[in-house]
């Protein structure tokens, strides 16, 4: 065979490789789009984990706070075209604000669906955010901070979207435990959404949260 035509058929054999892969990486991005489409349609809402705390409470065992959340979609695209606010607080006669989360989507061309994560400069700025979405649209770089190896990632499981951080990456400091690696999961179906919120010290230490049972499940709706 000439060596022309070896050369022919290898460029032609590179070039339908090249084919297949970009194919594949296409096909990986639109799953991967099509996913995080699936999870910002079900995520907003007003949730309660009543049940989960009644259940406890008649069966015994150590009981998981009642407590609420709610999730608004923003429009914010300084930070991405998926972008959340989570607040979550207690069910008693109180309802202390427990929690504050900012986060977003991103579909990644290798099929994956990143989460990140994101702090306040300043929480109580944003607690009407739950009414009036929209003011967060003046939102500025500085008003946050990004939660650098805490990044969560999705897919899909069934029925389920599943998402789950890497402990050995995600290290957070608070003034009552220090610094602490933590380890989250969420699970997201239809009408529930539970989530699992770990802390550990670097010896590996359980801190915060419950091993055995580390979930709390929150129904859409509910008081």
């Amino acid at each position: 065979m000439e060596l022309k035509n070896v050369a022919a058929m290898v460029t032609t054999l590179a070039m339908s490789v090249a084919g297949l892969a970009l194919g594949g990486c296409a096909a990986d991005m639109k799953k991967a789009q099509g996913t995080v489409a699936q999870i910002a349609d079900l995520l907003p809402g007003h949730y309660t984990n009543a049940g989960q705390a009644d259940a406890d409470a008649k069966a015994g065992r150590q009981p998981h706070e009642a407590k609420s959340i709610d999730i608004v979609r923003l429009d914010l695209p300084l930070l991405s075209d998926y972008a959340f606010y989570a607040e979550e607080g207690t069910l008693d006669g109180m309802h202390r604000i427990t929690s504050q989360r900012l986060f977003t989507f991103e579909a990644v061309k290798d099929g994956t669906v990143v989460q990140r994560l994101y702090t306040f400069a300043q929480p109580g700025r944003w607690r009407d955010g739950l009414n009036d979405p929209g003011v967060f649209t003046g939102m500025m770089f500085k008003d946050f901070n990004a939660m650098s190896g805490c990044e969560l990632l999705w897919k899909q499981d069934g029925t389920k979207l599943l998402g789950a951080n890497s402990r050995d990456t995600c290290r957070v400091s608070s003034t009552s435990l220090g610094t602490v690696r933590t380890d989250m999961k969420v699970e997201l179906s239809g009408d529930e959404l539970a989530m699992a919120d770990l802390a550990y010290t670097a010896g590996g230490k359980l801190v915060e949260g419950n091993a055995n049972d580390p979930f709390t499940r929150f129904e859409r709706g509910g008081r």
